[in-house]
């Protein structure tokens, strides 16, 4: 059987709909279903079933998913260990970027593995964690730089090597002529309960960590008027002196536009971390990007008591 054909079954497993496995691997739904019924020939028995609009796996399609993770596991181990007897990074090596760490270590990386890994080919894609999570265990991606808020974590899998590189603070971010930006200390949330604030859409780690934060430690709902998924804009918002939000501290103290302080009610943090999946963490080609990855945080976390390298 085809690693390509096991590879969608066991897409179709994790995310229950031909359409979804179709949008995470960049196939057609057409394609997608003459592939899975390719391999239920293949296999002498069905996978799939009709469930009124929907399909769904067969006992057999349950345990032949099963085994496409195991196989689809062993191959690219066994390339990560041929990989490893050279010692040299070659191939490609598809990447994904929060926004925030990807303006402090992305420019310094890539220029490191330019000099120490010129034969290595690296994508850098912008995307949230948790669907830049979902797409590495979809193989469609190879590494993720993301994000963790301390109020709410990501999930974690056993199929993913996952290493905390930075603990940044989050700080709350008020309009610089705010009466309550004069004094450099910390700033209660309470005092923004009427505040317009600018968050993230809903469901990103941003605008999650921001109404759990409001509502566990300032006591109420925030009054969110401004969304986007982009921190400079967020930090224009607070410099135009009509909103206030939450950034973490690469971000929030990178110009004088906005006053970044701790929140009073108690620190806040979250982690940058690198996440691979578990068969490949020992390929030459992840562990090059890796080692680029502390060197920038080595650079970036110097001098500085808002933000902590964690991996040496």
């Amino acid at each position: 059987m085809e690693l390509r054909r096991l590879r969608l079954l066991h897409e179709f497993s994790r995310r229950g709909t031909v359409a979804a496995v179709a949008e995470a691997l960049s196939y057609s739904p057409s394609s997608v279903s003459v592939q899975l019924a390719e391999l239920e020939r293949e296999a002498g028995v069905p996978l799939l079933r009709r469930s009124g609009r929907t399909l769904e796996l067969t006992p057999a399609g349950i345990r032949l998913a099963a085994h496409a993770a195991s196989a689809l596991t062993a191959d690219e181990a066994v390339l990560a260990e041929l990989a490893a007897l050279t010692g040299t990074p070659r191939g490609r090596v598809r990447m994904t970027f929060v926004q925030t760490p990807a303006l402090a270590l992305l420019s310094s990386a890539l220029r490191q593995l330019a000099e120490t890994a010129p034969d290595l080919r690296v994508e850098v894609k912008h995307s949230e964690t948790a669907p830049a999570l979902a797409d590495l265990r979809s193989r469609a991606v190879d590494l993720v730089v993301g994000i963790d808020y301390d109020p709410i974590p990501v999930p974690r899998h056993r199929d993913v090597d996952r290493r905390d590189l930075i603990r940044e603070a989050v700080l709350l971010c008020i309009p610089p002529d705010h009466p309550l930006a004069a004094a450099p200390g910390p700033v209660s949330l309470a005092a923004f309960e009427d505040a317009a604030w600018a968050a993230d859409f809903p469901g990103s780690g941003h605008r999650t960590a921001l109404e759990h934060l409001c509502n566990r430690l300032g006591g109420y709902a925030p009054d969110i008027r401004h969304h986007t998924d982009d921190a400079l804009i967020l930090r224009a918002l607070v410099a135009s002196g009509q909103a206030v939000t939450i950034l973490a501290a690469f971000i929030a103290t990178a110009t004088p536009q906005v006053a970044a302080r701790p929140i009073a009610e108690g620190a806040v943090h979250r982690t940058i971390f690198t996440a691979v999946r578990a068969s490949t963490a020992d390929a030459p080609a992840v562990q090059a990007v890796r080692e680029a990855l502390q060197s920038a945080a080595v650079t970036a976390t110097a001098g500085r008591d808002d933000v902590t390298l964690l991996e040496t």
